[in-house]
């Protein structure tokens, strides 16, 4: 009887310990699984980012260049920002914090005033920008904005 004991005992230990290593096996896929599928809206809205940060990266900026051209980006922020109604600013903060940015533009529903301000702060902060550069970062950036086009326009047409 006691014999039968030990061997119960062996038997159960060895479920435990097989149990636990699947477990263990297991888990981090488990977990892996669920941050990709909490996960999964900031990687949507990162794939909506705009890439010009990748850009400028590839210009090789000289720090001045960076600092200069991170003061106007902020400048034109704030600008962008006054554009707007305190209810506008609320609408673009919670979809920022939700990280559901698709269609937020349509649903602020702005004047035609506020469109054709934001087009000329647009239009500044370009030629700022432009100012800061070199004629061959200047040749280089058109390039890479007419590849981007191009890959909308590809990505519009399927």
């Amino acid at each position: 009887m006691f014999l039968n004991i030990k061997q119960d005992i062996k038997k159960v230990f060895a479920i435990a310990c097989v149990s636990m290593a699947v477990g263990a096996a297991t888990l981090p896929s488990l977990v892996s699984a669920q941050n990709s599928t909490s996960n999964s809206n900031s990687t949507q809205t990162e794939k909506r980012k705009p890439r010009q940060g990748d850009a400028f990266k590839k210009l090789n900026l000289t720090d001045a260049q960076k600092a200069e051209l991170k003061r106007i980006r902020e400048s034109a922020k704030t600008e962008r920002r006054n554009v707007l109604t305190p209810e506008q600013r609320a609408k673009i903060e919670q979809a920022l914090q939700s990280g559901d940015r698709k269609g937020v533009r349509k649903e602020l529903n702005l004047t035609d005033a506020q469109k054709q301000q934001m087009r000329t702060i647009g239009q500044e902060t370009k030629k700022k920008v432009e100012g800061v550069l070199t004629p061959e970062q200047k040749q280089q950036l058109e390039k890479m904005r007419q590849e981007r086009q191009s890959q909308r326009n590809n990505r519009r047409a399927r």
